[in-house]
């Protein structure tokens, strides 16, 4: 499978295709203040995919709303070239992004785009009981 890149404008013009329709940043980009420190904008709110198969159970009870995660891309990876898995911020390997939701988000990477990921909920053990945002790193303005 060819490498998927995307650009911040194709992605925002796309964003409507993932429920994202609401999420307009064209004044955020469009006005860059000198010095002034990023800010993070909301893509997505999703589940942690495979939690089953990792350590999530292990690590749940101690993941709270707003503790940050770490996205990491994992392109050789057989059954998902755009595969994003994600860790705790100790290094726990909790899952996956949805393989349905990650290609933006691996085009996004794989372009040097910086993404934040963050726990959004955590509910009793089930297939989708961690859920976090992905949020997309753009010019102070």
């Amino acid at each position: 499978m060819p490498p998927l890149s995307v650009s911040r404008r194709r992605l925002f013009e796309g964003a409507a295709s993932f429920g994202l329709g609401a999420v307009v940043p064209a004044p955020a980009v469009a006005s860059i203040v000198p010095g002034a420190p990023p800010r993070w904008l909301p893509l997505i709110e999703t589940h942690v995919a495979g939690t089953a198969y990792y350590e999530a159970a292990r690590v749940r009870d101690s993941l709270h709303p707003g503790d940050a995660l770490v996205l990491k891309r994992e392109p050789s990876n057989p059954h998902d070239a755009r595969a994003i898995e994600v860790f705790t911020a100790q290094g726990v390997k909790l899952g996956y992004v949805p393989r349905v939701r990650n290609p933006p988000f691996a085009a996004l990477m794989d372009d040097g785009q910086a993404l934040r990921a963050t726990v959004a909920a955590v509910h009793p053990p089930g297939w989708n009981a961690i859920r976090f945002t992905i949020a997309l790193r753009v010019p102070a303005g």
